[in-house]
């Protein structure tokens, strides 16, 4: 079992403190190593420091890799879920997981030469399918002939990955995991189930604020997405958009609802991308479904794919949870999966939840309404770790009491409770910051950042990372406002990218704007991955100048965020230091969000903008009706900022014209129940007044809350005539 304080800072002598302090079990033995991270302020580097039960310092990979090599040998490349199978008599369905080819390319690296020479994602992810298979098809079929030689029967020869599924006795299964090119052998589950339950609602996508993106213009519009679920969606609904079937299983209702959480055009109980041209469905059951289903998405062009069901499996890393990290890692798709409704039990994290690589959502509890600040997590929503250390969920979604699509007329109700439903809230997300920047649709290192730093609505423990909510319940409208403010940093890491073991990227912030930065990567899951080892293991600090303002030190999450308000406007630094770099490439993604991209109110100038003229405002924050509001003027544009509460600010200057402003009639009051008020103002009539730039803000002021302002909105410019 694990221990660990993440983030705990406890003071040492000399200028150091203890930035994250863990205790992990070796597998297959009781042994246990102590690593802590030591940050020193005075050189501004992290130490790790690794301890084994005699307090000796040790090299942590060298000796997890080696009690790994020797619980393997030991089982004979058995996992052990597989070997209390087999005891139990029979044949079983078992899932070969084989050794890589020694030539076979760096598969993302093939991806992202393509997106650079010009292609689009779906034909530079078709062009890797294609050389994995070159690499892949005679081990697998070499493997394939060998198991019918010791009269195991072949499930499924995969195309893509260098996986084989069998059926077969103990005896026959023993004697092919000895192979030499057998990595690891893993029982394959026949069964899968649906993660939700019947109950009722419709506020989901409001409190994610995806109807924000859609009033940008945004609705998914030409990003394809695939619903893998237990059977396949409802064809004829007629609130989705055409279903493109890869399976010949029947309809079901908890896919059909899945479907329509991601993209359903019904209004009011709208998806989250709801401009999907069309939608892909493979239905089935079983764990050798997963990788036909992932293949046949991916060859038609899919970029994103929800899985809201488990296979019996939870708590630790199985089979399923690394397929997809192998192929989110090496063909640049993202799985959105259901964390699993574990909560009121172990409150273990499911299968195929417990990867490092997909994107697992927990279940969120709206109350019916899309305000933030009666929200709780749904008790019944998985939280526990995986055993292998690393944070789970990543985020939140609100997945309780849904209304949305069904098999049949009305074609609309209630569907369910559950992370099933929180999931598709989360994958439509991404939909629309796809459609916003197509990069991203090969880019999902760059689409988890951007999800877990926009996460800005905290609904339980700490603000930045906690249990039951991971970084927070996604927040559509701040994710999708960095993206298009271009908030975000991508590249491919390699040993030559750090300089003394140091990574530095520049990000420009305005004081008192609270800011979370969030970096990204993934683990490689090739045949090293048996040792759950991640390639590539970052620290993270921010500093202005050099003064620290941030800090975030984890051993097992392939993710670093931190959430802090920027004392001056400026430069910061955010410096990646390497504390391991076993492989030679990898895909990473920095994100920084601010409060500022969190605003959901907006000032609309109108009327007639001349001197002498009258002029319209609309102060406009349909999340808060009945709330007071604050409006200014302001000829100082920026990067001049005026504070607004503890945490966020008006992108604008205060001067003679704010200070008149602040006595106007209307500027100040309370929305009406549409969230809505006005104003109007008669300009003087003076000619000279012609050509002058003028920047107007409004502030959203909630007094249930402990910050007091919730939202201040973008600057609206406007030039008088």
């Amino acid at each position: 079992m694990l221990a660990l304080i993440s983030l705990a800072t406890i003071a040492l002598p000399q200028g150091q403190e203890v930035l994250s302090r863990t205790e992990v079990a070796m597998p297959g033995s009781g042994s246990t190593l102590r690593e802590e991270r030591i940050l020193d302020r005075a050189t501004g580097r992290i130490e790790r420091v690794t301890r084994d039960g005699s307090g000796r310092l040790v090299d942590p990979v060298l000796v997890k890799q080696l009690a790994i090599g020797a619980r393997d040998a030991a089982n004979g490349k058995l996992d052990s879920l597989l070997i209390e199978k087999l005891a139990l008599g029979g044949p079983h369905e078992v899932a070969f997981w084989l050794v890589a080819p020694a030539a076979m390319p760096d598969l993302r690296s093939t991806i992202d030469s393509g997106r650079a020479a010009g292609m689009a994602a779906e034909d530079a992810r078709r062009l890797a399918l294609a050389t994995a298979q070159q690499f892949v098809e005679p081990g697998n079929a070499a493997f394939a002939a060998a198991a019918r030689a010791v009269g195991a029967a072949v499930v499924h020869v995969d195309t893509i990955t260098p996986i084989v599924f069998v059926r077969g006795t103990a005896e026959q299964v023993r004697a092919l995991a000895l192979r030499e090119d057998v990595d690891l052998a893993y029982w394959s589950s026949p069964t899968w189930e649906p993660e939700g339950s019947p109950m009722w609602n419709d506020w989901a996508s409001k409190t994610a604020r995806t109807d924000v993106v859609q009033r940008r213009g945004y609705d998914g519009a030409g990003v394809k997405v695939l619903i893998n679920d237990t059977a396949a969606v409802s064809p004829n609904n007629p609130y989705l958009p055409p279903v493109i079937e890869g399976s010949s299983t029947n309809v079901a209702s908890h896919a059909t609802a899945v479907a329509g959480i991601v993209c359903s055009d019904h209004v009011p109980h709208t998806g989250a991308a709801p401009g999907l041209t069309q939608l892909y469905s493979y239905g089935g059951a079983g764990d050798s479904v997963a990788p036909q289903a992932w293949a046949w998405g991916m060859n038609q062009g899919i970029s994103f794919g929800n899985c809201s069901w488990w296979n019996g499996q939870k708590g630790e890393i199985r089979f399923l949870d690394r397929y997809f990290d192998y192929i989110i890692r090496h063909f640049a798709v993202m799985m959105f999966k259901s964390c699993g409704n574990q909560g009121n039990g172990d409150g273990k994290v499911t299968t195929p939840g417990c990867g490092y690589n997909m994107t697992s959502s927990g279940n969120a509890v709206d109350q019916n309404n899309h305000d933030w600040n009666d929200d709780t997590m749904a008790s019944s929503s998985s939280w526990v770790n995986p055993i292998e250390g690393h944070d789970k969920p990543e985020v939140a979604a609100c997945g309780t009491g849904i209304t949305s699509t069904q098999t049949g007329s009305p074609w609309i109700g209630n569907v369910g409770t559950g992370t099933s439903y929180a999931s598709p809230v989360t994958c439509g997300t991404a939909a629309l910051l796809a459609q916003t920047d197509s990069a991203l649709e090969a880019q999902p290192e760059a689409v988890r950042a951007l999800l877990m730093a926009g996460a800005f609505h905290n609904v339980e423990g700490a603000a930045v990372l906690s249990d039951r909510d991971g970084t927070g319940h996604i927040n559509a409208a701040a994710s999708h406002s960095a993206l298009v403010r271009g908030q975000l940093y991508t590249t491919t890491l390699t040993p030559a990218s750090f300089v003394q073991g140091v990574h530095e990227v520049t990000i420009p912030l305005v004081a008192n704007d609270e800011t979370r930065v969030c970096g990204v990567w993934f683990s490689l899951a090739d045949s090293s991955y048996s040792t759950s080892v991640l390639q590539m293991d970052l620290d993270m600090t921010v500093w202005f100048g050099t003064t620290l303002v941030a800090a975030s030190a984890s051993q097992f999450n392939p993710f670093e965020i931190v959430q802090f308000v920027p004392p001056f406007t400026g430069d910061y630094t955010v410096r990646l230091q390497s504390q391991q770099f076993l492989g030679s490439s990898e895909p990473f993604a920095l994100a920084w969000v601010n409060r500022r991209n969190a605003a959901t109110n907006e000032v609309v100038v109108g009327g007639n903008i001349t001197p002498g003229g009258t002029m319209t405002f609309e102060f406009v924050d349909v999340y808060h009706p009945g709330a007071d509001y604050l409006a200014v003027l302001s000829v100082t544009g920026a990067p001049a900022t005026v504070a607004v509460g503890p945490l966020k600010v008006f992108e604008l200057g205060f001067d003679v014209v704010t200070e008149w402003s602040l006595g106007l009639p209307g500027f100040a009051g309370t929305y009406a129940a549409d969230g809505r008020a006005t104003a109007s103002l008669t300009l003087p009539n003076l000619p000279w007044l012609s050509g002058f730039v003028v920047h107007s803000a409004v502030a959203s002021l909630d007094p249930a809350l402990p910050e007091i302002v919730e939202d201040t909105s973008p600057v609206t410019t406007f030039v008088i005539q």
